[in-house]
């Protein structure tokens, strides 16, 4: 599947010249300008770990050392669904449908969710392992994250919604309120998820660029994108300093106890000599 999905999706994006590409001219699903949550197109850039992950795990697999790992029975369904539904957000965000790409865009952001609960619980037995498992699937739920707000944004103008009746400017605030609070929580978990947060904070850059050099400057959603990163990335710092300094503790308590049953089981005459 990942072998399929890869060619797959430079082949539905690629440009005339052979550069992959993405459809990102006024009223596209991506369109900078289409929404106040729309991106830079070189945001999804964040796609290329992600299908290099997806290669990675499924050759780290095929070693003779990985054959009995029993994290393959979640990683390897996870890093293939993540691949192909990526594969198709890319094919429904090139075809110009934004209902799709957001479905498409929840999907992603379910799986990102499943493998990071599944990391949490049953983290990876080496750094090898985690480069091809844990951290593409960060990205992919960071990636995923974005794709949803921007597709969501892209939704509502498509259809002209005015959710409550407050106007383009309440509901960008709430969807970009959510993914915060959304973000932040998962920031919380293990050692901080810092492929989430950086994959997460390189977009709403992007963002907050966007709608600083647009044509009709939004300063107030390009200021509300830059605290909104600030947010994510204290969040998980924050968090990975609390679990390194609780690491460090709990071992510093393990050597002094180590230490003194040492000393205990020394005989009298040894210490006195």
């Amino acid at each position: 599947m990942i072998a399929a999905a890869v060619p797959s999706a430079y082949l539905l994006t690629r440009s005339d010249s052979g550069w992959p590409v993405h459809v990102h001219g006024d009223g596209d699903v991506l369109d900078p300008g289409g929404s106040h949550l729309g991106v830079f197109a070189w945001v999804w850039v964040l796609w290329l770990p992600v299908f290099a992950g997806g290669i990675g795990y499924a050759i780290h697999q095929w070693l003779p050392s990985q054959r009995s790992n029993p994290r393959h029975g979640w990683t390897g369904p996870v890093a293939a669904s993540g691949v192909v539904l990526g594969a198709l957000w890319l094919w429904a965000a090139q075809s110009g449908s934004a209902a799709a790409a957001f479905w498409l865009a929840a999907a992603l952001v379910g799986i990102g969710l499943t493998a990071i609960h599944l990391g949490t619980t049953s983290p990876a037995g080496s750094r090898s392992e985690q480069a091809v498992t844990d951290i593409p699937s960060g990205i992919l739920l960071g990636v995923g994250s974005l794709a949803l707000l921007v597709c969501l944004g892209s939704w509502l103008v498509e259809t002209d919604a005015d959710v409550g009746g407050w106007g383009a400017e309440a509901w960008t605030l709430i969807a970009l309120v959510s993914l915060v609070v959304g973000v932040t929580t998962v920031c919380m978990t293990g050692r901080g998820q810092l492929p989430v947060a950086l994959s997460v904070v390189f977009g709403l850059a992007g963002l907050g660029f966007a709608r600083l050099l647009a044509n009709q400057p939004a300063v107030w959603m390009a200021a509300a994108a830059f605290i909104a990163g600030f947010l994510v990335i204290v969040s998980a710092g924050s968090r990975r300093h609390q679990v390194d300094h609780a690491r460090r503790r709990a071992q510093r308590a393990w050597l002094k106890a180590e230490a003194s049953a040492h000393a205990d089981a020394v005989e009298p005459e040894a210490v006195h000599i």
